[in-house]
């Protein structure tokens, strides 16, 4: 077939893949919009940022530094220069969203195509994001993860295409702009630090000189850091304090929340069992703790009947004086002495029940969508097992892809995104759920499409010697 025919009908199949992605997503959001608890606190400091030009989450509040302004900012720029309700408000940010992951999943196909991978592998990584079930129910909720994924996709594709820059002036400008984009992803959420390191990597393999090696990932570094300085300086000059990564609990109301009552919950929780996070909810709305309400204390959190009184004590104590500097103590105390008492069941096995839980579906009340095109709720089982296909099929492409020399160093680089965020939120997070593993998904599932073409290219392959053997051969009588 001429090479021009061939080349306008994959043109045309793109075009086809593209314009169904666009009618799915813009169906799902326009079906179903949900702002979440974080997504009400996106709302208001986008609107005072908008009409007001600061950064508090009411007009007559303070400032504030508990949430990173990145996504704020980006709300803000989208919407018009007026006074926006909640439902308007979210009519625009989940629309932003459909657009933002469906530029994601072309950037995996890019991403693809730069590894060596066929037409067919591109276009399955790309639908296998478009289909996502975390990604698309993430899309219908006015929350960060849509814009922060896309970003750190871009940046891992800008990345990765400084190999195949001609020059060394076409190397820098495709690091700075990885830089660049790495900064942004760090202003809208803190946890976009933990693709760094693969990014670093893929830049590295992008040279083989050693000293341009060093000066690439300094200069994608410092692009990072004056991208992001703005706001620990902002921060420092205004509160005293950088405050990196905004705060890392809030109440409902913005306000920053002691950690302590989070780390004993490190040395128990798993996020495996439905309720576990119900005693994180009532605190972070300033409510009691009733020690004999059912499930404000569960057999998971202690061990035994006096650790039961303890619990039950610091609970009552806590009722009267709220996370007050001396109930943050004793949760602190509690979490030392379950970690003294019990250091390889803290530090190793609920750990690794984590990671299980960031790589499962999560569960039915989290991410709540409603969607006649996708019969959603009601099929939700079904949506849950799509979810955990796509991560085997992606866990067998990558295996295939690693059994190709010329892919091998690339794959490894480019699992340092899931592997590096799935080790940090198993110690950082007592309920880690999938929503935290989104950044590194795309990248996950670029391999799923990969699962599927790379035996239907060996087949070919062996049909191909088979017809050519049968040609070559002498004919017999």
């Amino acid at each position: 077939m001429n090479r021009s025919v061939l080349r306008m009908l994959r043109g045309l199949l793109w075009l086809i893949a593209i314009l169904c992605a666009w009618k799915l997503r813009m169906t799902v959001v326009g079906e179903s919009q949900a702002s979440a608890g974080d997504g009400l606190q996106y709302f208001q400091l986008a609107q005072t940022v908008k009409l007001f030009r600061r950064f508090a989450y009411l007009p007559s509040l303070p400032l504030t530094y508990t949430r990173l302004p990145g996504y704020p900012l980006f709300l803000a720029l989208i919407q018009p220069a007026r006074l926006v309700g909640l439902e308007e408000h979210l009519i625009l940010a989940t629309r932003a969203n459909a657009v933002l992951d469906l530029i994601t999943a072309l950037l995996v196909a890019a991403i693809g195509r730069r590894l060596g991978m066929g037409q067919l592998a591109q276009l399955l990584g790309f639908g296998a994001v478009i289909v996502s079930p975390p990604l698309l129910m993430l899309s219908t909720h006015g929350l960060s993860e849509p814009l922060v994924t896309c970003l750190l996709t871009f940046a891992v594709y800008l990345a990765l295409s400084v190999h195949d820059a001609k020059t060394s002036q076409r190397k820098d400008q495709r690091t700075l702009l990885a830089g660049l984009l790495l900064g942004l992803a760090q202003l809208v959420r803190v946890d976009a630090v933990l693709g760094i390191p693969a990014v670093l990597v893929l830049i590295a393999l992008g040279s083989s000189d050693r000293s341009q090696r060093i000066r690439l990932c300094a200069l994608c570094l410092v692009v990072w850091a004056v991208t992001f300085a703005p706001w620990p300086l902002r921060n420092l000059r205004l509160f005293g304090s950088p405050h990196f990564g905004g705060s890392p609990w809030i109440d409902q109301e913005g306000a920053p929340l002691r950690l302590g009552m989070m780390r004993w919950y490190q040395t128990w929780a798993t996020g495996q069992t439905d309720g576990e996070g119900f005693d994180l909810f009532l605190v972070a709305r300033h409510a009691p703790l009733p020690p004999h309400r059912p499930n404000v204390i569960t057999p998971l959190m202690y061990d035994d009947e006096a650790e039961r009184t303890e619990l039950a004590s610091l609970f009552d104590k806590y009722n009267r004086e709220g996370l007050s500097p001396a109930v943050d103590r004793q949760f602190y105390r509690l979490a030392a002495k379950r970690l003294v008492r019990h250091p390889v069941r803290v530090l190793v096995l609920l750990p690794l029940r984590r990671l299980q839980t960031l790589w499962s579906p999560m569960p039915p009340y989290e991410m709540g969508i409603k969607s006649s095109l996708l019969r959603l709720p009601e099929l939700r089982a079904r949506w849950d097992r799509l979810d955990s296909m796509l991560l085997f099929l992606s866990l067998a492409g990558t295996c295939f892809a690693l059994s190709e020399p010329n892919k091998r160093r690339w794959v490894v680089a480019l699992w340092l995104i899931p592997l590096v965020r799935s080790g940090a939120f198993v110690y950082l997070h007592p309920i880690p759920l999938q929503r935290y593993f989104v950044e590194a998904m795309p990248i996950v599932l670029l391999f799923s499409g990969y699962a599927l073409a790379w035996p239907l290219a060996r087949l070919r392959e062996l049909l191909s010697v088979m017809v050519r053997r049968s040609a070559c051969s002498e004919p017999t009588l």
